[in-house]
């Protein structure tokens, strides 16, 4: 005769919870730029600043501690600033690209085609022609790559002022100086163009040589007017 072995009665369910019921709740991913309102207004982000809680990329944009400040975040802190079909040139292109020199005025540029945009405070604009491979997409904005910043900060700033912008875009942003050199050869006509040429050629001498063995600037290139 088989005996049949009862089975404990399951617990009886527990009460659902105000922490239950919060858990539901879908929560958004947290910004990877924590800006004023991300957190109650700016007292409260200049407070997480100061006690370390955040770390300043520019403005009024910020990131948590454990986030690498890369080129690309400190292009999007940029993004607000940015026009569409406009990119980040100059001086604070290479912001972008290396972390120096940190500008209050940002610098964009308009193709050429392109309506100026809207004087606004913080940011210059100019126009310039842009081939396609002169400009790198860093999250959501357009940034003129590395060797066109090169050439745009050697033939526009001042030379005493160039110098070290050029020599961080070498040790920190890889600037392949003999590749500016021909992107400058394609624009014969450019301002500052001789200057530039002087400037990048003297910073070609102490750049690493190039994996092929040719000299820095090697090459053609067709002209640009």
């Amino acid at each position: 005769m088989t005996t049949l072995l009862s089975l404990p009665a399951a617990p009886p369910a527990r009460a659902r919870t105000p922490a239950d019921v919060a858990m539901d709740v879908p929560v958004e991913d947290a910004p990877l730029l924590v800006r004023p309102e991300h957190v109650g207004g700016r007292v409260a982000w200049t407070d997480l600043v100061r006690c370390g809680a955040l770390v300043r990329v520019r403005g009024d944009a910020a990131v948590r501690p454990t986030t690498e400040v890369t080129a690309a975040v400190r292009a999007l802190s940029l993004a607000p600033l940015v026009p569409p079909r406009t990119v980040v040139g100059g001086t604070s292109a290479a912001w972008v690209h290396c972390g120096v020199p940190d500008d209050a005025v940002v610098e964009v540029v308009h193709p050429l085609g392109v309506h100026r945009p809207p004087p606004h405070h913080g940011r210059v604009a100019r126009q310039s022609a842009l081939l396609r491979p002169e400009t790198v997409e860093l999250g959501t904005v357009l940034v003129t790559s590395v060797e066109r910043t090169a050439v745009d900060v050697a033939c526009l700033t001042d030379p005493r002022l160039a110098v070290p912008v050029l020599r961080a875009l070498v040790e920190l942003a890889g600037l392949d100086v003999g590749a500016a050199l021909r992107v400058l050869d394609l624009r014969h006509r450019r301002t500052g163009r001789p200057g530039a040429r002087a400037l990048l050629t003297d910073l070609s001498v102490a750049s690493p040589p190039r994996a092929d063995g040719l000299p820095a600037g090697a090459g053609t290139a067709p002209r640009l007017p």
